[in-house]
This record gives C-alpha cells, sequence and structure tokens, in this order.
C-alpha cells in the first residue's frame, strides 16, 4: 500500500487508533469533519478501504447469521436476535452497498460500522432507536459523497 494518510507511522499509534475507533466511528457518524484532526483523517481512510469495507459487510452478515441460530452461550454482546431477523432485507442491502465498488461517504461507513460493533446499536438494544431507520440511515449516508470523500477514497485504495 501506498504511504497515505492511511498509514499510522509507529504501533502506539496503531494501539491508540485501534482504542479510539469507536469514538472516532461516532464523530464521524455524528458527521464531524474527517479533515478536522489528523485521526479523525485517518479513521474515515481506514473505513474507506476495502478491507475495512468488507470486515463491516462481514460483521453484518455474521449478525443476522446468529439471529437465526440458536440461543450461544458467550459472554460476548449478541445482536437482538429477532429485530435483526425483522430487518434481514435492509441488512442484506446495507452488506450489498458495502460490497459494491461504488464512492461511499466516509459517515455512513461509520454509522454502519457503529451498527456492527457497537453494544448499545440499535442492533443490539431495543432500547436506542428502530433498526430499520439506523440502517436506513447508513444506506443513505453512504450515498451522500462529496469531493473529500472522492479523495479519502483514492487515498484508501
Amino acid at each position: 500500500m501506498p504511504s497515505s494518510v492511511y498509514s499510522v507511522p509507529n504501533p502506539v499509534a496503531r494501539i491508540r487508533m485501534r482504542v479510539r475507533r469507536g469514538g472516532l466511528d461516532r464523530q464521524l457518524a455524528e458527521g464531524a469533519d474527517p479533515a478536522s484532526s489528523a485521526e479523525l483523517e485517518r479513521r474515515a481512510t481506514q473505513l474507506l478501504s476495502t478491507a475495512e469495507r468488507s470486515r463491516i459487510a462481514n460483521s453484518l452478515i455474521e449478525a443476522l447469521g446468529d439471529a437465526r441460530r440458536a440461543e450461544p452461550v458467550t459472554l460476548r454482546t449478541r445482536p437482538q436476535r429477532a429485530v435483526v431477523r425483522d430487518a434481514a432485507d435492509d441488512i442484506g442491502a446495507l452488506v450489498l452497498r458495502l460490497r459494491d465498488e461504488r464512492v461511499v461517504a466516509p459517515r455512513g461507513l461509520a454509522l454502519a460500522a457503529r451498527l456492527a460493533d457497537d453494544g448499545t446499536s440499535p442492533m443490539h438494544r431495543h432500547d436506542v432507536g428502530d433498526l430499520h431507520e439506523a440502517v436506513g440511515s447508513a444506506l443513505s449516508a453512504l450515498d451522500a459523497t462529496g469531493e473529500a470523500a472522492g479523495d479519502l477514497q483514492a487515498q484508501a485504495a
């Protein structure tokens, strides 16, 4: 991969990015400008990478699979099974959009990442909002691309 904003120079910075990923995703999901800080710009570029898009899509697919299986015995936060099954078509549309090659906006990727990764998202908790609306918001935000998103997408490639 060519040197770009995505390159994190040292192991300490990489660890800091991983620890702060949820907070950075939250800021981007709320509409923060990726250019407002180096960390936000690195996270936005990371979200735009093919690998991260695939990771988010795979996590959503795993949630769909978990929702269809028998109740697992685990300490890991699991999606709300019935709600995820009910939103399966919407989640499938989001997965397909994440896996296509069209340019996407970092905010939409951050919203999708929060759905997949954040144990306090509507996918995991019934008291924080409607999963259909959250998936729809992520889909809409993916398509709200601008010039800056295209520039970041080029860096991520």
